[in-house]
Formats: C-alpha cells, sequence, structure tokens
C-alpha cells in the first residue's frame, strides 16, 4: 500500500459518512485474508491524525467529526491558538492537556461558540514540533530547571546529572527525554551552553538554534557548490538569448551581495515600452531533487537577521556564481514584454539568456540620477536616458495598479545600524523611493506576467495567493478606524481598493503609520498554493514568485515549471512529478517564510532594546498605537514600539472598550488612538524585549521598576 492507498481511502469519507473496516476491504477492493495488513493501514492513518476511529469500530476524517488539527501556538504561556485557513480556535491553558508550542495537535472544538471566535481543546498530539528548548538554567541543590525564553508552555525539570555543568542563570539548549503528563512537568537535559542570556550576540544565536537553522552547509554540499564552474559553456551560450550588448542594470541596496534580479528598458517607436527582466537562473546548477536542491527545500528562503544573513545556498553560489555581478557573464531566466502606455501587457515571451550587466547600481544612486545629480548623472551618462524611461513605465504600471485597487502599503522600514561590535549605533528609517517601487513595479510585472501564463497551460505550479480577510477582523478594523473618521463602507463585499483609499486619505490627515497598521493586521498573511485564487492585496487574478531564486525556494520551482514549456508542452512524466511535490513545497515554505519573518522581527527587536538600554530618561515624541486593560502602547518618531502601564502610576487609569481610549481618572485625561504624547523612556528590558515609557506629565509620579534592566 502507497500515497496512492492513502488518497483513495480519505475521498472514501467526502459525504461524511463512517466506515468499518469491513466496509474499507470491500470499497478498496482489498483482500479480507489480510485483515490485519489493512487494519494496520488504517491505524496508520488513525495514529497520524487523518482518521479517528470511533468506539463502535468505525472510522472517519477528524473533520468530517467537527475536529481540526493544526499547530499549537502559545502565546505568553498563558493561553494559546490554532489556525485554520477559515478561523482560529482559542486554547485555554488547562486545555492544552501535555501539548506544547508548535505541536501539531487535534483539537475539539467548543459546542458554546460560533462564528471566526472558537474556543476549543486539544485531545490527540500528532506530533511533536522539536525535542530541544532554548532557556534560562535555575539551580537548586539536587536539581534545576530550564525556564524556556519564548512560549513553550511549561518549565523544563532538569535533574543535577543532567545539567551539563551549566551555572546558575546561563542561557542554554535544553533536550526533551520525557514529555511528562497532565500534571508533571517535562524532563530534560542540558546539550549545550550558549553563555551569558542578556548578550544579545548570545540571544541572536538562541533564536537560530531555537528555530533548528544553521548559518553553515556541511562540507558535502559546500563541495558540490565549490565544483560548479563558473566557466560558461559555449554549448549552453549558443543555446540561449545573448543580450550582453544591453546596458542591463541591476539595482539593489547598498549592502545587498546576492544579486538575483537585473532590468532594462526601452521606448520603442509605436510609444509601447520594452521590459525586460533578468533573474539569475539558479536552475541551471541546481538539478530538482539533487543534494543542494534538497537543502535548499528544507530551509525555503533566505533569512536575514539583524546582524547576519542565514542563506539558502552555499554563499558559493548566491553571492558568487549566481549573483549579477557587474561586467561578468551569468546566466539569467528572462521575461520580457511590450507595455502599452496604459500599463497593459500586449506581449511576451519568456526565455533563458546570457547577460553582462552593465553597472551594479544602488536605490540611492538612481534616486540620485532621478533627483538631477550632476555627478551621478555625468557617471552614469549611458544609461540615464534609460533610467527616465524606466521612472515613466514604473509611473505607468503603478496607475494601472492603483486603478484596479491595489493596496499600496508605504510603512517606513526601521534599520539598525550597527558598528563593528555588533551594537546598534543609530537607528535608520527607510523610506521607499523613486527607484525601489520602479524595482518593485517591474518584478511584480514580471510575476504577473509568468503566473498568467501557465495558468493558461494548467500546469501544476506555485501561485503567491493571498485570501480575502475574514468579515470578523473587518468590521474590528472597522470599528478602529471610525475613531479617525473613516468608514468602510459596504465591507461585507469587499475589494482591496476600499482599503486603498482609506490610505490615501490618512496620509493627508497625518494618520498613515496607524492607518496602515491596523489594516495590515486585519489581512491574511500570503501564502504559496497550488490553486489559484487570486492575491487580494494586488488585487491581481494571476500572482507567483519569479524574481529571487537566490533566496527563495518558490522562484526557484517556478523557474523549473516553465522551463519545461521552452519547448513544448511538458510531458505526462514531468507533469506528475511536479504535481505530486508541489502542494507540499508550498505548504512546507509557507512555513519557513513565516518563521523567517519572526525571526528577522526579533532580531532587529532584541538590538533596538539593547540601543534603549543607554537612553534611560530621554523624551522621544511618539503617537498612541493601542491599548490593553492597563497599557498605553506608543510608537516613538524613531519607530521604536513602547509602552505605558497604568499599574505603574498612583493615577487610576479605565480602558474604555466601546470607544478605544484611556482615561485618567483622576485628572480626566483621556488618550485615543493617534495621539501625540511626549513620553520619557524609563525601562528597557532585554528578559522581556519590552520598552517601558511615562508620558512626560506623569514621570514624577512613576513608581515602576526603574532599575530592572541588565547592565553589562
Amino acid at each position: 500500500m502507497n500515497k496512492n492507498d492513502e488518497k483513495k481511502v480519505l475521498e472514501l469519507f467526502k459525504k461524511g459518512k463512517g466506515k468499518t473496516l469491513s466496509e474499507i476491504t470491500s470499497y478498496m477492493d482489498w483482500s479480507p485474508k489480510l485483515k490485519k495488513q489493512n487494519r494496520d493501514f488504517l491505524d496508520k492513518l488513525v495514529e497520524s491524525g487523518d482518521l479517528i476511529l470511533s468506539k463502535r469500530g468505525k472510522y472517519n476524517t477528524p473533520k468530517n467529526l467537527g475536529y481540526i488539527t493544526g499547530n499549537l501556538d502559545v502565546v505568553k504561556d498563558r493561553f494559546a491558538f490554532v489556525d485554520t485557513e477559515d478561523f482560529g480556535v482559542f486554547i485555554p491553558k488547562s486545555k492544552f492537556n501535555g501539548a506544547f508550542n508548535g505541536d501539531l495537535v487535534m483539537v475539539q472544538l467548543s459546542s458554546e461558540t460560533t462564528g471566526a471566535k472558537k474556543d476549543g481543546e486539544v485531545v490527540k498530539i500528532l506530533k511533536r514540533e522539536k525535542n530541544t528548548i532554548i532557556g534560562i538554567y535555575q539551580a537548586n541543590e539536587r536539581f534545576g530547571f530550564v525556564v524556556p525564553t519564548h512560549s513553550f508552555g511549561n518549565d523544563i525539570f532538569v535533574p543535577k546529572r543532567f545539567n551539563g555543568g551549566a551555572h546558575n542563570g546561563e542561557l542554554v539548549v535544553c533536550e526533551i527525554i520525557s514529555w511528562g503528563e497532565k500534571d508533571k512537568k517535562p524532563e530534560g537535559k542540558i546539550i549545550e551552553r550558549i553563555g551569558d542570556p542578556y548578550d544579545t550576540n548570545n540571544m541572536i544565536e538562541a533564536l537560530i538554534i531555537r528555530e533548528g537553522l544553521s548559518m553553515d552547509f556541511s562540507p558535502r554540499l559546500i563541495k558540490k557548490a565549490k565544483e560548479l564552474s563558473d566557466q560558461l559553456s559555449e554549448e549552453e551560450i549558443a543555446k540561449r538569448r545573448d543580450l550582453r550588448d544591453l546596458p542591463i542594470i541591476t539595482i539593489d541596496g547598498d549592502d545587498a551581495k546576492d544579486l538575483d534580479d537585473a532590468v532594462y528598458v526601452e521606448k520603442l517607436d509605436n510609444g509601447n515600452f520594452k521590459l525586460i527582466v533578468c533573474i539569475a537562473d539558479v536552475s541551471y546548477y541546481v538539478p530538482f531533487g539533487s543534494a543542494l536542491d534538497m537543502e535548499a527545500r528544507k530551509r525555503g528562503n533566505s533569512v536575514y537577521l539583524v546582524d547576519r544573513v542565514i542563506p539558502m545556498f552555499p554563499r558559493e553560489i548566491s553571492n558568487g556564481l549566481c549573483s549579477l555581478n557587474p561586467h561578468e557573464n551569468k546566466f539569467v531566466f528572462t521575461c520580457e514584454m511590450e507595455i502599452d502606455n496604459k500599463g497593459q501587457v500586449i506581449s511576451h515571451e519568456t526565455y533563458k539568456a546570457v547577460i553582462s550587466t552593465a553597472h551594479r547600481m544602488t536605490y540611492g544612486g538612481v534616486n540620485k540620477i532621478l533627483a538631477g545629480d550632476k555627478d551621478y548623472t555625468e557617471e552614469y551618462k549611458d544609461i540615464n536616458k534609460m533610467v527616465f524611461e524606466m521612472l515613466e513605465l514604473s509611473h505607468i504600471l503603478r496607475e494601472l495598479k492603483y486603478s484596479r485597487g491595489s493596496i499600496d502599503f508605504d510603512i517606513p522600514e526601521v534599520r539598525a545600524v550597527l558598528g563593528e561590535d555588533k551594537k546598534v549605533e543609530y537607528l535608520k528609517v527607510i523610506e521607499r523611493g523613486e527607484s525601489e517601487r520602479i524595482i518593485e513595479d517591474f518584478m511584480i510585472a514580471a510575476n504577473e506576467t509568468v503566473a498568467e501564463k501557465i495558468f493558461w497551460m494548467e500546469l501544476p505550479f506555485l501561485y503567491r495567493t493571498h485570501e480575502k480577510p475574514d468579515p470578523d477582523r473587518i468590521t474590528a478594523l472597522n470599528d478602529s478606524i471610525k475613531k479617525f473618521g473613516y468608514n468602510l463602507h459596504g465591507h461585507e463585499e469587499l475589494h482591496p481598493g476600499k482599503f486603498q483609499k482609506i490610505i490615501e486619505q490618512s496620509k493627508e490627515d497625518g494618520n498613515s503609520q496607524i492607518i496602515h497598521k491596523l489594516i495590515l493586521m486585519s489581512l491574511k498573511q500570503a501564502r504559496y498554493t497550488v490553486d489559484n485564487i487570486g492575491h487580494f492585496g494586488l488585487s491581481s487574478n494571476y500572482y507567483a514568485h519569479f524574481t529571487s531564486p537566490i533566496r527563495r525556494y518558490a522562484d526557484l520551482m517556478v523557474h523549473r515549471v516553465i522551463n519545461e514549456t521552452l519547448t513544448g508542452y511538458p510531458s505526462k512524466k514531468t507533469i506528475k512529478m511536479f504535481k505530486d511535490e508541489m502542494s507540499a513545497i508550498g505548504s512546507h515554505i509557507s512555513k519557513t517564510e513565516r518563521t523567517a519573518m519572526k525571526l528577522e522581527s526579533e532580531s532587529v527587536k532584541i538590538k533596538i532594546v539593547e540601543y534603549m538600554l543607554d537612553k534611560i530618561g530621554e523624551e522621544y515624541k511618539s503617537r498612541i498605537i493601542g491599548f490593553n486593560k492597563t497599557k498605553i502602547f506608543f510608537e516613538t518618531e524613531e519607530h521604536v514600539e513602547c509602552f505605558f502601564d497604568g499599574v505603574n502610576s498612583p493615577n487610576y487609569f479605565v480602558f474604555d472598550e466601546v470607544n478605544y481610549t484611556m482615561t485618567n481618572e483622576d485628572t480626566g485625561e483621556i488618550f485615543k488612538l493617534g495621539d501625540s504624547v511626549e513620553v520619557s523612556i524609563v525601562r528597557a528590558d532585554l528578559s522581556e524585549l519590552e520598552v517601558e515609557v511615562v508620558p512626560a506629565q506623569y514621570l514624577d509620579q512613576y513608581r515602576g521598576p526603574r532599575q530592572f534592566r541588565k547592565k553589562y
């Protein structure tokens, strides 16, 4: 029996009725003489959570019986959520039933909850997420505990013989050797000592270990990467279109090393534009199913932490062989489009090519050319005309994008600029200029073009999809933005253009940052799927990721599918190969992407909190971005998130959930979303990764734990 048998068995339950072993044996045309083998096969499906066996001896799927499966996401060790594609389920800690953060669990929904907000209880642990935990060791005379530094669900008991020589207060890696029971803590042994838990380099190292990632590749993979020749075969060059005479350029950030996209624009005599988007042809060097490919698939994507990059490929490939460095012959996968003055792609072609980029441009450099900087204009006079034609085409594409309702999230990126000691020298707010928008517009055009091409060929494919938001979330969003005078009229029939109109209006009103964030939090996360359900945020019917195969595995798979179409329609064998793999790959890399985003955000937060340790007592301008029962949340002008806790004040603060305000009952002062407030930094805490502030007018009354911060 194989995967096809599993699929056929599960299809038997589509109508919802349970079936006995005998009924399944008959449906599947199995031999009744192999009763034990047949039962063992079904028992494996029960063990994996695909089926449930009732006390009456009937099999059925969890979904038919009202159960759901998903990963447990523990929040501050107090409660958890299990998210499905349609709704989230709240799990109180008393109903974890031995499950821990990240575990794949089966959940029974409470009969008392309805709609998108549901409660549930873990009834079965299908798979443990991991057996190692990062935490701080707390030593006693005969035993100790590891207190996880991230939400996990419980401390881990460590017998003295298993403490690995760790000292009290050290950051350690603990391996789980027993998961415990309902009223018994899990047991573990310390397998690695990381060091001072408040050394930010150690903290970032712990993030990497926690998620099972590695900066390094095995010697075998490094050897294979080095064996790949950087000498382009003349035979292969002859098979490709030669674009080396065109002034194709890369445009990236100052510190980028993996240059995987290059562009060329030419305004044609008929008034249309030729746009050529060239992407590093990683698939030429990394065959599907090879050792390098399987490692890249496992990683899913490169991870860009605040102080280091965890690459998807060895640097011999990402920074060298495949990087489109200037004046070097490189193999690329190309999407060439002719675009009219309304932004419509009237013809296109995908093909393999060889290029030699004319310049390694930076966003800042191109912005200076567009601003008329004399030095840059003179230095790059050979591409000066093309740069302005790029701008013209970008504006046309952008106008089309806006007219169809695409949402443009213009949220500045905060970058922690590190010195040689890896400590933050200053925080830099990165805002998009015209050059950044040019590349974004061109990449979207290429991504949509290749996605539509493959859609109509009806081939197995990985689309980048973004579903419509949940109605309940949109209702909550509407309640929030009404406080600023905005309204999502008729939000039952939702279109992304309605969001964009509010975003544009908020820019004029000076509320853009908070409105952007409120809208962003209401939307679902984009993911990779084999079903093309469109991209809500971009208001796009066809979208895929084609433009970054050095750092995203999705793009590499997209290249492989397109490659099979260059000489005709793919064979049945090839189609089957992609069909068998694509769905599982999409689910896996959607998960690795979410992990990468979480780590990138956490690493930046670690460094920002470290930076704020030296800012105690300093005042900052800030805006209110949220509330809970006792706290007001702020964001400073440098985009540092912080909070004021009313519990640490002699005044009495009351949160009004209906009007979403916080009132000082002693003075009558009312705090509202979006209010500008001068705040003073009173605490920066690396253990909790939080920055505490006090509104300047209350500073003299502050009675919080001022000294509760680590100095080193």
